[in-house]
């Protein structure tokens, strides 16, 4: 498919994402959160693997501090060359700036390997079949390669769902897409 159709939805989601109200984020943030919390693979999961949410993405903080209030333990990504690896965190302390300006795990941090944690997948744009535009580094789609078992759920704003996105034979579709 076109990456310069991939490149200009990535641009026009970015966009909104950065005009976004404050409130209306926060809100929205809210509701997603809601929904995760009561969906059962959640509720039954020892482990929930989840990104550090920044650059007005989806917010994951919430989620984060709900779970870790619960017991649960909560495994956030780390760039290892070309793979994702997932390590504990107890709370923001855990993180520091990685690749691209991510928070990812301090090396303090505890790697995790839970082959049955869902996986809340960060992205730029979806559509109704699950397909998903990320960030362009492929990550998670060679994770999903490599562990293929995780239930991949995304989160995202009503803004980032399309009719149909453009998508490639490596592109790995999402289980679930939960908007506000």
């Amino acid at each position: 498919m076109e990456k310069s159709e991939k490149n200009e939805i990535r641009k026009w989601v970015k966009e909104q994402r950065k005009a976004l109200d404050a409130a209306a984020a926060t809100r929205w943030n809210e509701a997603i959160c809601e929904q995760l919390l009561n969906l059962e693979e959640i509720r039954r999961a020892f482990c929930v693997y989840c990104y550090a949410s920044l650059h007005h993405e989806a917010g994951t903080w919430k989620l984060i501090e709900s779970l870790l209030k619960q017991g649960k333990y909560i495994a956030v990504p780390k760039v290892a060359g070309r793979e994702l690896e997932f390590y504990a965190i107890f709370g923001k302390t855990d993180l520091e700036e990685g690749v691209m300006g991510i928070m990812e795990p301090k090396p303090s941090c505890l790697k995790i390997h839970d082959l049955k944690a869902p996986v809340i997948v960060p992205g730029i744009a979806f559509d109704k079949t699950g397909n998903r535009i990320g960030y362009g580094g492929g990550y998670y789609d060679r994770f999903f390669e490599r562990e293929p078992h995780h239930l991949r759920i995304a989160i995202a704003y009503g803004f980032q769902m399309f009719d149909r996105v453009p998508a490639e034979s490596h592109d790995i579709c999402m289980d679930r897409i939960i908007t506000p």
